[in-house]
């Protein structure tokens, strides 16, 4: 059993925990090319937040982690096979029915976590509605936003939003044995062509199919399993000092100022 860990914890260790953070690992389920599985995202987010929670319980934390959430927002990518989804509402109502219920054992604050970058926005808008009530306090991270900000600049050197150098390096690091090694190149992505939205590049929902039509971008053969060692440790270094941070802060009504 790792401590925090509440899939693997029995009832007892739940009590003796006496937990006061919750953490939410929110992946996806998604097309990452012919080269990465469609779990990339949701093995990148639960090494973080389980190893993270891990760490920080070490450290004398009263940390508890969720499962994965692997299911998330994926209405742009309808047009590729089994790219899982559900509603944008569905999935807020997830995640408030997530921390009601916490809130409701007693604990706080919440740290969602999250390994997609379909959800931010829609996350985003559930800290919002969540701000409207007392005493209920939400933060949000991504995978790596912990690691070394020096590491996260210069350790990739092509970087792309989707099943390149990153995480690519990430698979071959937790999962090689679900990487297709041999189909490493560089897929190409295609950018508008309607000039004044290259100008004033307007916040849009990008359709997946026309921006990388193989459902991978980027220039990836310059990845690793060397270099996703280093950003998740580096990570979970991060997150190790975050999260007990987080549990250990005075309990106030004024938290965190």
């Amino acid at each position: 059993m790792r401590p925090g860990i509440l899939e693997e914890m029995t009832i007892d260790d739940v009590r003796t925990l006496e937990s006061n953070v919750c953490v939410f690992p929110i992946g996806s389920t998604e097309p990452h090319g012919p080269v990465l599985p469609y779990g990339t995202d949701s093995f990148q987010v639960e090494a973080a937040s389980y190893g993270g929670t891990v760490r920080a319980n070490e450290l004398g934390g009263r940390v508890l982690c969720f499962p994965t959430q692997r299911v998330s927002l994926n209405n742009n990518f309808h047009a590729f096979p089994f790219a899982c989804r559900v509603q944008v509402r569905t999935f807020m109502s997830i995640l408030v029915d997530l921390v009601d219920m916490c809130a409701a054992e007693g604990v706080g604050p919440f740290v969602f976590v999250n390994g997609h970058g379909g959800n931010p926005y829609v996350i985003r808008a559930v800290q919002r509605d969540l701000a409207a009530r007392d005493g209920i306090f939400t933060f949000l991270i991504s995978t790596l936003q912990c690691a070394d900000p020096e590491l996260r600049n210069t350790l990739w050197e092509n970087q792309s939003d989707h099943a390149g150098e990153e995480e690519t390096s990430m698979a071959l690091h937790l999962r090689p044995d679900l990487v297709w090694h041999e189909k490493i190149v560089d897929h190409p992505r295609h950018g508008p062509v309607v000039d004044v939205v290259n100008e004033f590049k307007p916040d849009f929902v990008r359709p997946w199919h026309l921006y990388i039509p193989e459902s991978a971008g980027g220039d990836a053969p310059k990845a690793s399993a060397d270099k996703g060692e280093r950003a998740l440790s580096s990570s979970l270094e991060g997150m190790g000092r975050f999260l007990p941070g987080l549990s250990q802060a005075p309990d106030t009504a004024t938290f965190p100022y």
